[in-house]
């Protein structure tokens, strides 16, 4: 068995009633509350995703919004580096946003959702690329999933089950609390 050295941690956004109506109802259509998934490296202190109006890439962050849930998994170096290649690889083609794309997911409809890959289509939603890009990793928790039809929802509900589960804090919270430890 592989060892699990690295951490991958999945950012799940939960819209606020002051949020864009396409992510409430994003939120509201699925099984769990949300309208976003971004996919943390920690190793560079970026997260990798898509949102409406940009391309897909990354982008520095600190995971310090109270309105993100985390899942971090524990996983081998083989598939840290996989899924991080993904995603620099991704980030250099600017694939867009797929609006039609991510509508079409909320409703599981496989004869209109395109099987093609992001990288072919050239468009991508925020938890069809994360998925792909785990499922490149070869994580097992994804791999019979279908990228065009996974939304957040459905992607915190296949990795929420794992055994590679990490307690885990983000950045922030840890060099916080170095700071507090050394102010005694």
């Amino acid at each position: 068995m592989a060892k699990l050295d690295k951490l991958i941690t999945l950012a799940f956004l939960s819209p606020t009633q002051s949020d864009h109506w396409v992510n409430r109802l994003t939120a509201y259509v699925s099984q769990h509350p949300f309208c976003h998934v971004e996919l943390f490296f920690e190793s560079v202190q970026q997260s990798f995703s898509i949102m409406l109006g940009e391309t897909a890439g990354f982008r520095p962050k600190n995971l310090s919004n109270p309105n993100y849930t985390l899942i971090s998994l524990c996983v081998s170096a083989k598939e840290y580096d996989a899924c991080l290649e993904f995603c620099r690889s991704v980030a250099s083609q600017n694939i867009a946003f797929d609006d039609r794309g991510m509508w079409l997911s909320w409703f599981f409809a496989p004869a209109c959702c395109s099987d093609q890959s992001s990288q072919v289509k050239g468009v991508t939603f925020c938890s069809k690329i994360i998925t792909e890009a785990l499922q490149f990793g070869g994580l097992r928790e994804v791999e019979h999933a279908v990228p065009s039809q996974v939304t957040p929802g459905v992607l915190y509900q296949l990795l929420r089950g794992s055994n590679r589960i990490a307690c885990n804090s983000v950045p922030f919270k840890r060099q916080a609390f170095v700071v507090l430890s050394t102010m005694r």
